[in-house]
C-alpha cells in the first residue's frame, strides 16, 4: 500500500524521511541543471570576461538612446584612465560608489540603507555600485524589478571576478551618460568644457559627478549658463569628499570650490577660470610673446646638464600638477567611512540610459 494513503480511520499517513530526500535531491538536481543551462547558454559569460581586453562600442540613435557592442578594437571616442584626469575621474567615483575599490560588486552597506529608506517610505534609490551600473547597462533592462536586482548582482559580482577594477572603471566612465546623446568622459569633456579628459579640473570632475543620476534633469546649469543652488551645493559636497577619500588635498580645496566654468555668465573670476586651473590640469603656463626676453642670445646647455624644469614658485611643474603621486590612492584605498554621510538629497545611484 502506497505511503500517502489513508490508514482505516481515514487519516493521511505522514510522508517518510526517506520520501522526502527523495524530493529535495529531485529539486536541487532540477535548479543545478536550470543554473548550468542559464550559465552556459543565457549568461553573457566570455562577454563580461572579454572586457578585460576589449572595449564597449556605444552607438547613439536618434532619440538619443544609446546601444552597447563588445568590440576588441578601441572606438575613437574611448579614453583609457590613463587618458583622463586622475583627480576629476575619482570625483565620479566618489560620488557614485565610495567604496568601489573596496566591495566585491556590490555594497551591503548602501543596500541596507537603501532598505531602510523604503521602509521608513522615503525616496528609494537604486544603492548600485559602479560594477552594477556597468552589468546593468550592458546585458540587462532598466526594469525596476527583484528579478532583475538578483541577475545585476549575479553578473556584477561575476564581473568582479573576472575584470579588474580599473577596467571596470574605465568602461563605466565611456558608458555612462553625462546628457542628451552624450555617452562617455570624452564626449562630455568636449561638450561641457571644450577640453580633453586629460586637461579636466577637480571641479569639473565633480561637475560631471553631480550630472550623472539624471543628466537631462540636473543639466539646468549648464542650459542656463549659471549654477543653481543646487547644484554648487552637490558639487562642492563631491570636492569635500574627494579631500577625505584624499584625492584632493585640504589646501586645494577652496581653490577648487572658488574656481568658475567657461561657461558660467557670471564667472567668478575675469578669466572664467583662475590660475590654480594649471594645478589641477598638469598643464605647463606658456609665455606669450610680449613676456619673451629680447636681443638675448641663447644660452647653450651642455649635454647631461640639464636640469629638472621648475616655475615661479619654486615647485617642480611634475610635482605642482594636479595629480600628485602621494594623493593617489593605491587599488584598495582606504576610505573614512564617516564620509559615506553625506547629504547628496536629490541624487540617484544609477545613471540613466534611457
Amino acid at each position: 500500500m502506497d505511503e500517502n494513503s489513508q490508514d482505516n480511520e481515514g487519516n493521511k499517513k505522514p510522508i517518510s524521511l526517506k520520501r522526502k530526500l527523495l524530493i529535495f535531491s529531485f529539486v536541487l538536481d532540477f535548479f543545478i541543471v536550470v543554473g548550468l543551462v542559464y550559465f552556459y547558454g543565457v549568461f553573457p559569460r566570455k562577454e563580461i570576461q572579454g572586457l578585460e581586453n576589449g572595449h564597449i562600442l556605444v552607438t547613439v540613435g536618434k532619440d538619443d538612446r544609446a546601444t552597447y557592442e563588445f568590440v576588441t578594437k578601441k572606438p575613437k571616442d574611448w579614453v583609457t584612465l590613463k587618458e583622463m584626469n586622475y583627480t576629476a575621474a575619482h570625483a565620479i567615483v566618489v560620488s557614485e560608489d565610495w567604496a568601489f575599490y573596496h566591495h566585491s560588486g556590490y555594497d551591503l552597506g548602501q543596500i541596507k540603507e537603501a532598505a531602510e529608506e523604503a521602509l521608513e517610505g522615503e525616496r528609494t534609490r537604486g544603492a548600485s555600485t559602479i560594477s552594477q551600473q556597468v552589468a546593468k547597462n550592458l546585458y540587462l533592462t532598466s526594469e525596476k524589478s527583484l528579478s532583475r536586482k538578483l541577475k545585476e548582482l549575479f553578473y556584477s559580482t561575476y564581473m568582479e571576478r573576472n575584470v579588474s577594477k580599473e577596467k571596470i572603471l574605465e568602461t563605466y566612465l565611456n558608458i555612462a551618460e553625462f546628457g542628451p546623446g552624450i555617452y562617455g568622459i570624452k564626449n562630455a569633456s568636449q561638450y561641457y568644457f571644450k577640453k580633453r579628459p586629460k586637461n579636466l579640473t577637480a571641479r569639473e570632475g565633480a561637475f560631471l559627478a553631480m550630472l550623472l543620476p539624471s543628466p537631462k534633469r540636473y543639466g539646468e546649469s549648464f542650459r542656463e549658463k549659471k549654477m543653481t543652488e543646487f547644484a554648487n551645493k552637490t558639487v562642492d559636497n563631491i570636492l569635500k569628499k574627494m579631500v577625505r577619500a584624499k584625492y584632493l588635498k585640504a589646501d586645494q580645496l577652496e581653490k577648487a570650490k572658488g574656481q568658475s566654468f567657461l561657461w558660467e555668465a557670471n564667472p567668478r573670476s575675469s578669466a572664467g577660470l583662475n590660475d590654480s586651473d594649471a594645478s589641477y590640469q598638469g598643464d605647463t603656463p606658456s609665455n606669450t610673446a610680449s613676456e619673451k626676453p629680447k636681443n638675448k642670445r641663447k644660452k647653450v646647455v651642455k649635454r647631461g646638464s640639464r636640469k629638472k624644469k621648475r616655475d615661479l614658485t619654486g615647485l617642480s611643474l611634475d610635482k605642482k600638477g594636479g595629480i600628485d603621486e602621494q594623493l593617489r590612492l593605491e587599488e584598495n584605498p582606504e576610505f573614512d567611512d564617516d564620509a559615506l554621510v553625506e547629504d547628496v538629497s536629490g541624487l540617484e545611484a544609477e545613471f540613466n540610459v534611457q
